[in-house]
Protein backbone atom coordinates (compact mmCIF):
# COMPACT_ATOMS: atom_id res chain seq x y z
CA UNK A 1 0.00 0.00 0.00
CA UNK A 2 1.49 3.33 -1.06
CA UNK A 3 0.50 6.70 0.35
CA UNK A 4 1.21 9.21 3.07
CA UNK A 5 2.71 7.20 5.92
CA UNK A 6 4.02 8.51 9.23
CA UNK A 7 6.92 6.78 10.95
CA UNK A 8 7.60 7.23 14.64
CA UNK A 9 10.81 5.53 15.72
CA UNK A 10 12.34 5.27 19.16
CA UNK A 11 13.05 2.94 21.99
CA UNK A 12 9.51 3.01 23.45
CA UNK A 13 10.93 2.04 26.83
CA UNK A 14 8.16 2.59 27.87
CA UNK A 15 5.76 4.03 25.29
CA UNK A 16 4.04 7.07 26.77
CA UNK A 17 1.36 9.65 26.13
CA UNK A 18 3.81 11.83 24.20
CA UNK A 19 4.33 9.10 21.60
CA UNK A 20 0.59 8.65 21.18
CA UNK A 21 -0.11 12.39 21.00
CA UNK A 22 2.51 12.82 18.27
CA UNK A 23 1.09 9.87 16.31
CA UNK A 24 -2.55 10.96 16.58
CA UNK A 25 -1.84 14.65 15.91
CA UNK A 26 0.18 13.76 12.81
CA UNK A 27 -2.58 11.45 11.56
CA UNK A 28 -5.30 14.04 11.99
CA UNK A 29 -3.56 17.29 11.07
CA UNK A 30 -1.44 15.99 8.18
CA UNK A 31 -4.06 13.61 6.82
CA UNK A 32 -1.78 10.58 6.95
CA UNK A 33 -3.13 7.15 6.07
CA UNK A 34 -1.43 5.67 9.11
CA UNK A 35 1.40 6.08 11.58
CA UNK A 36 3.72 3.17 12.20
CA UNK A 37 5.52 2.88 15.55
CA UNK A 38 9.00 1.44 15.05
CA UNK A 39 10.64 0.28 18.30
CA UNK A 40 14.38 0.09 17.58
CA UNK A 41 16.01 -3.20 18.63
CA UNK A 42 19.46 -1.66 19.10
CA UNK A 43 19.38 2.14 18.93
CA UNK A 44 22.87 3.43 18.14
CA UNK A 45 22.70 6.26 20.71
CA UNK A 46 21.62 4.12 23.67
CA UNK A 47 23.35 1.47 25.71
CA UNK A 48 21.85 -1.98 25.16
CA UNK A 49 22.35 -2.81 28.84
CA UNK A 50 19.94 -0.08 29.87
CA UNK A 51 17.12 -1.18 27.56
CA UNK A 52 14.26 -3.55 28.10
CA UNK A 53 14.19 -6.41 25.61
CA UNK A 54 13.05 -5.58 22.11
CA UNK A 55 10.16 -8.05 22.43
CA UNK A 56 8.96 -6.28 25.61
CA UNK A 57 9.14 -2.88 23.93
CA UNK A 58 7.29 -4.17 20.86
CA UNK A 59 4.58 -5.64 23.10
CA UNK A 60 4.22 -2.41 25.10
CA UNK A 61 3.93 -0.37 21.88
CA UNK A 62 1.28 -2.80 20.63
CA UNK A 63 -0.67 -2.48 23.86
CA UNK A 64 -0.37 1.34 23.73
CA UNK A 65 -1.64 1.58 20.14
CA UNK A 66 -4.40 -1.00 20.46
CA UNK A 67 -7.74 0.51 19.53
CA UNK A 68 -6.25 3.69 18.00
CA UNK A 69 -7.38 3.81 14.38
CA UNK A 70 -4.51 4.41 11.99
CA UNK A 71 -1.71 3.63 14.46
CA UNK A 72 0.13 0.33 14.18
CA UNK A 73 3.39 -1.25 15.30
CA UNK A 74 6.05 -2.82 13.09
CA UNK A 75 8.97 -5.03 13.99
CA UNK A 76 10.66 -4.40 10.63
CA UNK A 77 13.76 -3.00 12.34
CA UNK A 78 14.41 -6.39 13.92
CA UNK A 79 15.74 -7.50 10.52
CA UNK A 80 18.90 -5.43 11.17
CA UNK A 81 21.83 -7.41 12.53
CA UNK A 82 23.50 -4.40 14.12
CA UNK A 83 22.29 -1.03 15.38
CA UNK A 84 19.10 0.43 13.90
CA UNK A 85 19.92 3.48 11.81
CA UNK A 86 17.08 5.75 10.75
CA UNK A 87 18.45 6.18 7.24
CA UNK A 88 18.33 2.39 6.66
CA UNK A 89 14.80 2.17 8.04
CA UNK A 90 13.67 5.02 5.80
CA UNK A 91 15.14 3.32 2.73
CA UNK A 92 13.31 0.09 3.60
CA UNK A 93 10.08 2.00 4.24
CA UNK A 94 10.37 3.86 0.94
CA UNK A 95 10.64 0.51 -0.86
CA UNK A 96 7.62 -0.79 1.05
CA UNK A 97 5.35 2.26 1.30
CA UNK A 98 6.49 4.66 -1.42
CA UNK A 99 7.90 8.16 -1.24
CA UNK A 100 5.22 9.83 0.91
CA UNK A 101 7.06 9.28 4.21
CA UNK A 102 6.76 11.54 7.25
CA UNK A 103 9.30 10.93 10.00
CA UNK A 104 7.87 12.13 13.33
CA UNK A 105 10.20 13.33 16.09
CA UNK A 106 10.58 15.65 19.04
CA UNK A 107 12.69 18.80 18.90
CA UNK A 108 15.35 16.96 20.94
CA UNK A 109 15.77 14.44 18.12
CA UNK A 110 15.94 17.23 15.54
CA UNK A 111 18.70 18.82 17.62
CA UNK A 112 20.62 15.51 17.57
CA UNK A 113 20.07 14.83 13.85
CA UNK A 114 23.57 16.00 12.78
CA UNK A 115 25.05 13.13 14.84
CA UNK A 116 22.88 10.50 13.13
CA UNK A 117 24.18 8.35 10.28
CA UNK A 118 23.86 10.15 6.92
CA UNK A 119 21.52 12.97 7.97
CA UNK A 120 21.53 14.49 4.45
CA UNK A 121 20.01 11.29 3.04
CA UNK A 122 17.42 11.28 5.82
CA UNK A 123 16.31 14.72 4.63
CA UNK A 124 15.95 13.41 1.07
CA UNK A 125 13.94 10.36 2.07
CA UNK A 126 11.15 11.95 4.10
CA UNK A 127 9.41 14.99 5.43
CA UNK A 128 10.43 15.64 9.02
CA UNK A 129 7.55 16.31 11.41
CA UNK A 130 8.78 17.97 14.60
CA UNK A 131 6.99 18.48 17.90
CA UNK A 132 8.20 21.10 20.41
CA UNK A 133 9.85 20.38 23.73
CA UNK A 134 10.47 22.93 26.47
CA UNK A 135 13.70 24.90 26.08
CA UNK A 136 14.75 23.09 22.87
CA UNK A 137 14.46 25.16 19.69
CA UNK A 138 13.17 23.33 16.62
CA UNK A 139 16.12 24.26 14.45
CA UNK A 140 17.52 22.12 11.64
CA UNK A 141 21.31 22.19 11.61
CA UNK A 142 21.96 19.87 8.68
CA UNK A 143 22.80 21.19 5.23
CA UNK A 144 20.76 20.17 2.23
CA UNK A 145 17.21 20.41 1.02
CA UNK A 146 14.67 19.54 3.64
CA UNK A 147 10.94 19.31 3.95
CA UNK A 148 10.12 20.22 7.52
CA UNK A 149 6.83 20.57 9.36
CA UNK A 150 7.15 22.07 12.85
CA UNK A 151 4.17 21.98 15.20
CA UNK A 152 3.87 24.76 17.77
CA UNK A 153 1.78 22.53 20.01
CA UNK A 154 1.22 20.23 21.71
CA UNK A 155 4.47 20.30 23.67
CA UNK A 156 5.90 16.85 24.27
CA UNK A 157 7.87 16.98 27.50
CA UNK A 158 7.51 13.38 28.63
CA UNK A 159 10.74 11.44 29.14
CA UNK A 160 10.88 7.64 29.11
CA UNK A 161 14.03 7.83 31.24
CA UNK A 162 12.22 9.82 33.92
CA UNK A 163 9.22 7.51 33.75
CA UNK A 164 11.42 4.46 34.36
CA UNK A 165 12.94 6.18 37.39
CA UNK A 166 9.51 7.11 38.74
CA UNK A 167 8.26 3.54 38.33
CA UNK A 168 11.39 2.21 40.06
CA UNK A 169 10.65 4.53 43.00
CA UNK A 170 7.05 3.34 43.13
CA UNK A 171 5.63 6.70 42.05
CA UNK A 172 2.42 7.00 40.04
CA UNK A 173 2.85 7.56 36.32
CA UNK A 174 -0.76 7.34 35.18
CA UNK A 175 -0.49 10.92 33.93
CA UNK A 176 1.98 9.80 31.27
CA UNK A 177 1.53 6.08 30.57
CA UNK A 178 -1.73 4.60 29.27
CA UNK A 179 -3.46 2.38 31.84
CA UNK A 180 -3.23 -0.78 29.73
CA UNK A 181 0.51 -0.27 29.27
CA UNK A 182 0.99 0.34 32.99
CA UNK A 183 -0.94 -2.84 33.79
CA UNK A 184 1.33 -4.75 31.40
CA UNK A 185 4.44 -3.20 33.04
CA UNK A 186 3.16 -4.11 36.51
CA UNK A 187 2.38 -7.64 35.39
CA UNK A 188 5.97 -8.10 34.16
CA UNK A 189 7.55 -6.23 37.08
CA UNK A 190 9.38 -4.13 34.50
CA UNK A 191 11.55 -1.23 35.73
CA UNK A 192 11.10 -2.19 39.39
CA UNK A 193 14.60 -3.64 39.61
CA UNK A 194 16.50 -0.49 38.59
Amino acid sequence: MRGRVGLLGGTFDPPHSGHLIMAQTSLEVLGLERVILLPAPRPPHKSGNDLSSHSDRLEMASVASEGIDGVEVSNMESAHDGPSFTVDTLRACRDRYGSGLYFIMGADSLRDLPSWRDPESILNLCTLVVFPRDDIPARLEVSGDASLIVFESPRIDVSSTELRKRIARGEAVTDAIPGDVMAWIDGKGLYRRQ
